[in-house]
């Protein structure tokens, strides 16, 4: 739909691609400090790395930890913002429409789960999750207000009778 949008996606594949980058690391080199780890409470290699970083931590213990479906979430979120920026090159329908709205509150229940699991469980801050966070928020704005208008001039439409 816009520029603010590929901006988001590219900006969200960075982060995606960082975070695969310092778990790779960490798995390769147990010592590896990452420059997002600041702290005791404040460590992204700690998180990034946690069970709860690969199939959101649900995914393993439900389909095996050796299940093609038990992928790092950065792959997921990868994943997530090619499908987000190829649905949002193409021609904007009401399927496209959609289509960008179920996935922006997808990505945003994850969200709030992950960032349950963030402070409750593994009680540490993550400046990647939080940029994920952000950049999830701002892809979701766009597609809830395209969602509202679109429903709104579905609204203003005048209704057939139907033939009885």
């Amino acid at each position: 739909m816009g520029l603010g949008v590929r901006c988001g996606c590219v900006l969200g594949l960075l982060v995606s691609f960082y975070a695969l980058w310092v778990e790779v690391q960490h798995h390769n080199d147990n010592s590896y400090q990452a420059y997002c780890d600041l702290g005791a409470y404040f460590s992204c290699s700690k998180v990034l790395t946690s069970k709860y970083s690969k199939g959101f931590g649900v995914v393993g213990p439900m389909l095996g930890e050796d299940s093609p479906l038990n992928l790092p979430n950065c792959v997921y979120g990868l994943m997530y913002y090619v499908l987000y920026m190829c649905l949002d090159l193409m021609p904007q329908s009401e399927t496209i429409t959609k289509t960008k709205f179920s996935l922006s509150v997808s990505s945003l229940c994850m969200c709030l789960y992950l960032a349950y699991i963030l402070a409750f469980i593994l009680v540490d801050a993550c400046l990647v999750c939080f940029a994920t966070y952000l950049v999830n928020i701002g892809l979701a704005v766009p597609a809830v207000r395209d969602y509202i208008v679109m429903l709104n001039d579905d609204d203003s439409q005048p209704k057939r009778k139907k033939r009885t």
